[in-house]
């Protein structure tokens, strides 16, 4: 199975909003994933993502799916059309979810094709 890295965007941030679990700077906690995780996707500064002062993308995902992110590491697949297509809690092993991302990347190259 491909890494993930192909696939193509991939976006986290850090959130405060959790019994205030990451109380560091968003550029501190972007360096720290950076130097030991090796993450090279877009890292968003500290949001609000849940109440009438969260953020309108997370507003939206909360909205499509009826669910709250109960704790960091909530996870959300969105396809090209904008529609959010399932969502993950914090636990969810890497190896039930790629086989979804797989599958909605099959999925658009099938479109793409059929488009041409």
């Amino acid at each position: 199975m491909e890494p993930l890295t192909t696939y193509p965007l991939r976006c986290s941030g850090p959130k405060a909003k959790f019994g205030d679990s990451e109380p560091r700077p968003s550029k501190e906690v972007e360096s720290f994933a950076r130097n030991n995780y090796g993450v090279t996707f877009p890292i968003f500064h500290k949001i609000k993502i849940l109440g009438p002062e969260a953020e309108p993308a997370f507003r939206f995902l909360v909205d499509s799916t009826k669910k709250e992110p109960r704790w960091n590491f909530w996870k959300y697949l969105v396809n090209p059309e904008g529609q959010v297509v399932k969502s993950w809690r914090p636990e969810e092993p890497i190896e039930v979810i790629r086989p979804e991302i797989a599958a909605l990347v099959r999925q658009m190259i099938i479109k793409k094709k059929e488009d041409l």
